[in-house]
């Protein structure tokens, strides 16, 4: 009998379990065919609805006529084969022959990281369609709209190491994007999440969370408080209070439930700068096994409620490390602390580097990355 060819990426290995479970059958290489291993077109059936459930891909049943193997099957779900594409890649600094920086969302912000991290680091920006975040709507559609930036990742570069990078919400579509290229046999180098929380911890670890973060901001706004009665800007912190209520009121109430929150949305009123943030309370991150940094402002630790991870560290497997940042929530982009960020960023590249992790794609070539 011939030898099974075992699967080579993480991608091959979840359609051989897949194929396993439903055919009843084991072991199963990637280019068994499945009509050979007796498989009908109930079974397909099944196979089709799991791998829809898991890689957020629908087929139709005739698709196993002209792609039999797990290995031609798997060639169909890679990203480069999506047509529907609602996210695109913005230059930031495409000079440079460094490995390309991609940065997830809100490209701008990065683009003043991008000025102190020199003319020889390439940084792009992956942005979503206005359209795409608009109508973010339907279960895990953080997963389903990663895969559109997927898609443009590859684009731009057809091969990893991929080095990505995520700030606030759009942290959530980093750690997505870089967990949907290593299911693709890539390699991702490094993740940096910049002032992201994982929105699904433990229920022991949101609920210690929540409280610290609460008791937080109450002494903060307290003590702001005091500070702009004695300097008689008392109106105007009145006002940034009442703009904050009315943010805070909607997104408490989005929270009640997934149906609650479309209603939200059909009454009007709702910033789409809103949107990631309303779907990221209902995101449950998967396990990430790459390389990830960590960073958190100094000055105002009430999103973080006191865990330098985040509430990441229970999912993270690989690698990590958590720095430091001065200033505030929005001000870690701003001189001089954007400085200090792009400093620490610098850092995570050049350390990244110096550790040698072997690199599977479904052409089982090996990169190699110098900074």
């Amino acid at each position: 009998m011939p030898e099974t060819t075992p699967p080579r990426t993480n991608l091959e290995k979840e359609l051989v379990r897949i194929w396993e479970q439903v055919l009843q059958h084991a072991p199963i290489g990637v280019r068994d065919d499945y009509f050979e291993l007796g498989g009908t077109s109930v079974q397909a059936a099944r196979i089709f609805a799991q791998i829809d459930e898991l890689f957020h891909k629908r087929l139709p049943l005739s698709v196993i006529l002209g792609a039999p193997t797990v290995e031609q099957l798997a060639a169909l779900l890679l990203p480069d084969g999506a047509r529907d594409r609602k996210a695109y890649v913005v230059p930031i600094q495409s000079e440079g022959e460094k490995p390309i920086l991609f940065c997830i969302g809100v490209g701008m912000v990065w683009r003043r990281v991008s000025e102190h991290l020199g003319a020889d680091q390439p940084i792009y920006g992956i942005e979503l369609e206005p359209e795409a975040v608009e109508r973010m709507k339907g279960p895990n559609p953080i997963e389903r709209l990663a895969r559109h930036m997927v898609s443009a990742v590859c684009k731009q570069q057809p091969r990893g190491p991929y080095y990505l990078c995520g700030y606030c919400q759009y942290g959530l579509f980093a750690y997505e994007v870089a967990r949907q290229l290593m299911m693709y046999g890539n390699e991702v180098a490094l993740l940096a999440l910049v002032e992201t929380r994982n929105p699904s911890p433990r229920l022991s670890v949101r609920l210690v969370s929540a409280m610290k973060r609460s008791t937080m901001r109450l002494a903060f706004q307290a003590d702001q408080f005091y500070r702009l009665i004695r300097s008689g800007e008392i109106s105007q912190y009145l006002r940034a209070r009442r703009r904050q209520l009315k943010r805070f009121v909607l997104r408490m109430s989005s929270n009640v439930s997934f149906r609650f929150q479309l209603r939200v949305r059909q009454l009007g009123g709702v910033d789409p700068q809103e949107f990631p943030y309303l779907e990221s309370s209902f995101s449950k991150p998967k396990p990430l096994s790459c390389h990830t940094a960590i960073f958190r402002c100094e000055d105002w630790p009430i999103l973080s409620g006191g865990d330098p991870y985040f509430g990441w560290r229970e999912l993270l497997t690989g690698r990590s490390e958590t720095h430091e940042l001065p200033g505030s929530h929005e001000k870690i982009f701003l001189e001089p602390n954007v400085r200090v960020l792009a400093a620490k960023l610098r850092t995570c590249l050049k350390s990244t580097s110096q550790v040698e992790t072997p690199v599977y794609d479904l052409t089982v070539n090996k990169a190699q990355t110098q900074f």
